[in-house]
């Protein structure tokens, strides 16, 4: 039987959930985000984002090579995310810098 799509979060009181956003650039969310959100950062060093990639939907083959740029540019990528999605679920207008950083990513 196929695994159902999306990560296997675990929450501080240690019960486990599955969080499926429903696209992979959004399973990036959890992994911290911008201004108080930034206390939950796991994405420290290119080994975070390698685990980070075997458990999401990526599915990355061969075996990733990732260099603390790449890291930086994941959490860039992550925060306007983060910013985005935040904006668009308040209604809000969505920053265009935001916007360009994910199309730059993309």
């Amino acid at each position: 039987m196929e695994q159902s799509p999306g990560l296997v979060l675990r929450s501080f009181s240690g019960s486990t959930f599955r969080f499926d956003p429903g696209a992979l650039c959004l399973e990036l969310l959890p992994t911290g985000g911008p201004g108080e959100y930034r206390r939950y950062e796991v994405l420290h060093a290119p080994g975070d984002l390698a685990d980070w990639a075997e458990r999401s939907r990526l599915t990355p083959t061969p075996v990733l090579r990732i260099s603390d740029g790449e890291v930086a540019d994941a959490r860039r990528l992550r925060d306007a995310l983060f910013r985005v999605t935040t904006a668009r679920a308040l209604d809000e207008p969505v920053d265009p810098a935001d916007i360009a950083a994910v199309n730059t990513a993309a």
